[in-house]
């Protein structure tokens, strides 16, 4: 079950890039005028690296966490039902997901690393991110509750499968295991 467990860990960025990337909307200059919040997130065009490549630098320089991961795609989803006529599109999926696990390695680490840091491995300015978290944050009213049946159920759509046993919840609940 642990050789099980670390490969799976290994692998959360891949498997969360592919799920986003099934959630994309195709169109990424396509903007209803109710979903101007979302189009701060916007790049100006989209950018070369993919999503899995962009996920894996937050796993290797900064050491980021699956749970981290799943946390990060509810409060995405979140501000996308919050937020009327609002995609995830190729131009604002990395801003989200740069912008997003900031927020949620602030609000559910007790160690997480300066603004400055996930700026550089998101490739955008601090000053960029600064503002990018405040808009987040107004956009989901400032809830960072996750429940922890959402969680499981995001881990297990995540993972492709349909229960998360209960030595994967724990993995995923306990970050010392590893």
């Amino acid at each position: 079950t642990l050789l099980f467990i670390v490969i799976f860990k290994m692998e959360m960025h891949e498997l969360f890039a592919d799920f986003l990337q099934t959630l994309l909307t195709p169109s990424p200059s396509f903007h209803l005028p109710c979903c101007k919040i979302l189009q701060c997130f916007d790049a100006k065009k989209v950018p070369d690296i993919s999503i899995s490549e962009f996920l894996e630098r937050f796993a290797v320089y900064l050491k980021t966490e699956p749970s981290t991961f799943a946390a990060a795609y509810i409060l995405i989803d979140r501000l996308i039902k919050r937020t009327p006529g609002s995609q995830l599109t190729p131009l604002n999926v990395h801003r989200l997901l740069v912008t997003s696990i900031t927020i949620t390695e602030k609000a559910f680490n007790d160690f997480y690393w300066r603004n400055a840091d996930y700026a550089i491995v998101g490739a955008i300015t601090n000053e960029e991110l600064n503002l990018l978290e405040s808009e987040f944050l107004k956009g989901i009213e400032y809830d960072l509750r996750v429940e922890r049946e959402t969680y499981e159920r995001v881990l297990a759509r995540i993972s492709g499968i349909k229960e998360v046993s209960s030595s994967l919840k724990e993995a995923y609940t306990t970050s010392s295991i590893l």
